[in-house]
């Protein structure tokens, strides 16, 4: 899988699972893009577990009294 962030039009940050390539600029440590980049990265990660959660109904009972129309 590769994740990138973007930032006005331009590939800042890439991380590929598969090559284990990536790309940074240790630049973004100092002007404050690291933090945003690790906080667009946390937004994503919550949302995907919340996302996750949604499928998760393996213990779900079906109401059998619902009308199906």
């Amino acid at each position: 899988m590769r994740i990138e962030i973007s930032e006005n039009g331009q590939v800042i940050w890439i991380r590929d699972t598969k090559t284990l390539e990536g790309l940074a600029c240790t630049s973004y440590v100092k002007d404050g893009t690291q933090l945003r980049i690790i906080a667009a990265l946390e937004g994503a990660l919550v949302q995907a577990k919340g996302e996750q959660l949604c499928w998760n109904n393996t213990d779900a009972v079906t109401d059998v009294r619902r009308p199906t129309s």
